[in-house]
Formats: C-alpha cells, structure tokens, sequence
C-alpha cells in the first residue's frame, strides 16, 4: 500500500474522515485557503530559491487562478489594514482574497530579505520522499510513505556555521516554538528518508505580522523510531479498515470539519459530493 504523508496525517487526525475522503473519495466543492494559498506562494518561493526576481508575479498568476473557486477562508485572512478604503467596500469573499493577495507579496518580501542570505547553496527543491516498508527477513514490501519535501540546502546556522539541511517553508499565525524541530514528526520522517542528513529546520513565515524564523536542529534517533512506528501502526489499521473516529478534531484552525453533518446527524451537507472515478 503506498499512502502519502498527508494521508496518514489525516487518518492520525480522525480515521473516519481518512474513510470519508480516501475509501469513499467523499469531497467538499468549497476549497481551503490554506491549501490555495499555500501552493501560490510554494511556487514563488521556488522561483525565489532558484534565484529568479519575478516571485511576485509568478504568485499573483497562481494566486489569479483561485479567484473564481468557492473558498473557506479563515479569521486570520482577512486584514482591512492592508485595503484601500475602496476594497473595503468589496464583498467579503473579495476583501479576503484581495488581503491574502496583498500578505502573500509581504511573507515574500520578508522570507526574501531575512531568510534567503542565510540560504547559501540551494541543493535540491520539491524532492520526492519514499520510506519503503520491510518485512521480518528484511525484504522489501509493497508499503511505502511517501512525501514532497521543500528544499535541501547549505544554510547559515545560529552560529554562523554552513550546514547541510533539509528544510520545509511554513506560514503561521503563530511563531512556532524553538524545539519545534524535535516535536513535530513530518522532519522526524524525512529524516528517516535522509539517514545522511543531520540537520533539519522550518522556515517559517508569519501571516500575522510577517516576520520570520529560521529554526535548525538534530532529530533524535528515538524521535525517528518514534515517528516511523506511528507510521506503521496507522498503515497497518488502514489496510485492516480500522477507522476510528475522533470527535476532538470536528474543529480544527477554527473551522468546522467538512464531514461533521454526517459523521452528527447521518447527512452530508450540499457542499459534499462523491468522486466518481474517470474513465
């Protein structure tokens, strides 16, 4: 079985919704701004780390391309401080993606200005990650994890020290905690992935007030066996249809889960529909 690690971070969030939306391929016709949002400005980014100077432009043209999707958007979209006095007469949906417009230019600017001259050499962008399964004897399985990492690169530690890491860009609301590093498990995975690489960091850019961290640090061998039984465990109960639910993840970043209705009340909402599979 090959999961991606968004998939199984969905089933670790609610192994219901992981049914829902991977065995019964349930879907939401509104989009996430989180998720539109966030590959806008991974493209630029991109176009950033590959040292060209048209980011700005390369997120506008992706960012254009969501204006006319049915989008969720969260509280913490929304800033009038960076309308002009006519967007703030805009419709609300407008006035939420003109103000995302106008932050994703602004972490840019940031990401650019504090984080990039700490970036010396840029080794690898968008690599693809695999963890494939073994079996007792040691034999390669039909398992695997796999997974999109952000960038590999030579970057300026706290110390002033070049090191070699394996890095993943973050928007937030919130600065992330200092050890976040060793807590968080996607690094932990990848680490498993890239057994060469000791050193492992977010780089973080904050929607609320667009500053920056750079936050680099080790994962613990245990962290990494921690992580990868997790992993497996989760694995094992998909492939043995246990999909548990978990009613502490029906609100999540301040938004209600898409299945809440049916998993409730026995009913979908209008916004859910079924895939069909294409022919």
């Amino acid at each position: 079985m090959r999961l991606s690690h968004s998939a199984i971070e969905k089933y670790e969030s609610c192994g219901y919704k992981y049914y829902l939306h991977y065995i019964l391929k349930y879907r939401s016709t509104k989009s996430s701004s989180a998720l539109l949002f966030g590959n806008a400005l991974d493209l630029a980014l991109n176009e950033m780390l590959l040292g060209k100077n048209d980011y700005h432009t390369v997120f506008d043209s992706e960012w254009s391309k969501s204006s006319e999707a049915d989008i969720e958007y969260y509280k913490s979209d929304l800033n009038v401080d960076l309308l002009t006095d006519e967007e703030t007469q805009l419709p609300f949906a407008e006035q939420n993606f003109t103000s995302l417009r106008y932050k994703g230019h602004l972490l840019l600017d940031a990401y650019k200005k504090d984080v990039m001259p700490r970036i010396k050499k840029v080794l690898e962008i968008q690599g693809e990650m695999t963890l494939t399964g073994y079996d007792d004897d040691g034999n390669p399985t039909e398992d695997s994890i796999t997974g999109k990492l952000d960038l590999i690169a030579i970057i300026e530690d706290g110390n002033g020290i070049d090191q070699e890491a394996l890095l993943d860009n973050k928007t937030t609301s919130e600065p992330y905690p200092k050890n976040s590093v060793q807590k968080k498990d996607q690094l932990a995975l990848y680490a498993c992935a890239y057994p060469d690489i000791k050193t492992f960091g977010y780089l973080t850019m904050n929607k609320k007030n667009f500053k920056t961290q750079v936050i680099l640090d080790s994962i613990s061998d245990e962290k990494k066996d921690t992580v990868l039984t997790k992993f497996i465990t989760a694995l094992d109960n998909i492939k043995n249809n246990i999909f548990p639910k978990n009613k502490k993840s029906c609100y999540a970043f301040g938004r209600r889960c898409e299945y809440y209705s049916h998993c409730h009340y026995g009913n979908f909402s209008k916004d859910i529909y079924q895939k069909t599979e294409e022919k």
